[in-house]
C-alpha cells in the first residue's frame, strides 16, 4: 500500500472524506499528505470558520472532521459544537498539542469523537480515525 513504514498497518476505509482545519501551514499540510497516503480524500483550510463554511456548503459529507483546538478566531472546541448541532453523527477529532480539560474531552467522548494529541503519526491517526468509521 506505502512506502512508509509506520503507515504498513495503518489502513482506513476506502475513499474517506475528511475536512481538516489547522491554522498551522506547516502541520496542515503535513496531516493533509498523511491522510492522502491512507487513501483519504482531503479539504484542508487554515481556519474553523472556513470549515464551518464548507462543511454547511456540502450538507456535512464529510465522514471525519479534524480540527487544531487552538486557532484565532472559532477555536475547535466551539466549532466541534456548532458540527454537532448542525450534524449530531458528525465524526469529529480534535488535535492539539495541550490535553484539553476533562470535561471536553468527556464531551468528545459522548458524542463518539476524539482528540489526538500532536505530535502524532501516520499510525496513530489512522487508529484514531478507524476507530470513529468502523
Amino acid at each position: 500500500m506505502t512506502d512508509n513504514p509506520e503507515a504498513e498497518d495503518a489502513v482506513l476505509p476506502a475513499g474517506l472524506r475528511i475536512l481538516v482545519a489547522d491554522d498551522e501551514e506547516r502541520l496542515r499540510f503535513v496531516v493533509t499528505m498523511m491522510l492522502e497516503e491512507l487513501g483519504a480524500e482531503v479539504v484542508a483550510v487554515d481556519s474553523c470558520e472556513k470549515a464551518l463554511e464548507i462543511y454547511g456548503a456540502t450538507g456535512g459529507r464529510f465522514d471525519v472532521v479534524v480540527l487544531d483546538l487552538r486557532m484565532k478566531g472559532i477555536g475547535g472546541a466551539a466549532a466541534f459544537r456548532e458540527i454537532l448541532a448542525r450534524d449530531p453523527g458528525a465524526h469529529v477529532v480534535l488535535s492539539s498539542g495541550i490535553r484539553p480539560d476533562d470535561h471536553l474531552l468527556a464531551e468528545l467522548d459522548g458524542h463518539g469523537c476524539a482528540f489526538i494529541e500532536k505530535p502524532f503519526d501516520i499510525g496513530q491517526l489512522a487508529r484514531v480515525l478507524g476507530g470513529l468509521v468502523r
